[in-house]
């Protein structure tokens, strides 16, 4: 499968803005590829009376994400259905069955509508935005990268990055860790990498120096990717360090791992 070169975001956005009418202006929009693996879909729900110039002042939803064809594969489309479904908080985990993205993004305009009945002065303007696409198709393994940012309420919204890897043969999440033959090469140069990236000695304590790792024991992140560069570690923040430290990027190129 060849990548998809994606329509720049502004551009996505005048079609969904001069396409629909209504109290929300929303278009769901199915892009082929060269390949039949997949395609890309967008969704886009936004209040009505805006405007791309006006957008960051506007409460909107955009959902840009891969659909996968073939029966092998609809495990890995409900996986990232029901991902996408838990931002928006209309996810149901005793469900198997395809969540309405576009009603979900409708439901949080809705709850927003709510919101400002409830407190009219509020200035709050609520957004959520996810933009996943592959970085890696390779053998029997499709790698995707979703970076959702939001804002619902509080002191400051959220931005994730999260790696999802799906085995083509049989449509089930990867966890790549697992296909490490060298796992304690592997967290050791993770380590090593971590403490450069955040100035540490390879002596320094990780707990005394703020990081969140119990008895001071090192551990990969939650999200593990794979592009041809090499593996992508991604700590997101709040998870081992407070939201003011921001995220860490940690890259172990497939080489180094050759090495004795």
């Amino acid at each position: 499968m060849k990548k998809l070169t994606l329509l720049p975001l502004a551009m996505v956005l005048v079609f969904y803005l001069v396409s629909c009418e209504g109290i929300t202006k929303k278009e769901t929009k199915r892009i082929n590829t060269e390949q039949t693996g997949y395609s890309f879909e967008r969704i886009f729900v936004v209040e009505e009376g805006c405007s791309v110039d006006t957008l960051e002042d506007c409460t909107h939803v955009l959902l840009e994400y891969p659909v996968f064809e073939g029966e092998k594969m609809k495990q890995a489309n409900s996986f990232l259905n029901h991902r996408m479904a838990d931002i928006l908080g209309f996810g149901d985990a005793e469900s198997d069955s395809l969540v309405d993205l576009e009603k979900a993004a409708q439901n949080m305009l809705q709850d927003y509508r709510e919101f400002k009945k409830e407190f009219p002065e509020s200035p709050q303007v609520w957004n959520v935005r996810m933009i996943s696409h592959l970085i890696y198709e390779k053998e029997d393994l499709v790698c995707v990268k979703m970076v959702s940012e939001s804002y619902m309420g509080g002191a400051h919204g959220s931005l994730n990055v999260s790696y999802i890897t799906f085995d083509t043969t049989t449509g089930s999440f990867v966890h790549l860790f697992d296909r490490i033959e060298n796992k304690e090469l592997f967290l050791s140069l993770a380590e090593q990498k971590f403490r450069r990236k955040r100035n540490l000695t390879p002596e320094e304590n990780l707990e005394k120096a703020g990081y969140w790792f119990p008895d001071n024991k090192f551990r990969l992140p939650a999200n593990i990717g794979v592009d041809s560069n090499g593996y992508l570690l991604h700590y997101n923040p709040y998870e081992v360090a407070p939201y003011a430290s921001g995220p860490t990027d940690i890259v172990i190129g497939f080489e180094e791992l050759k090495k004795e």
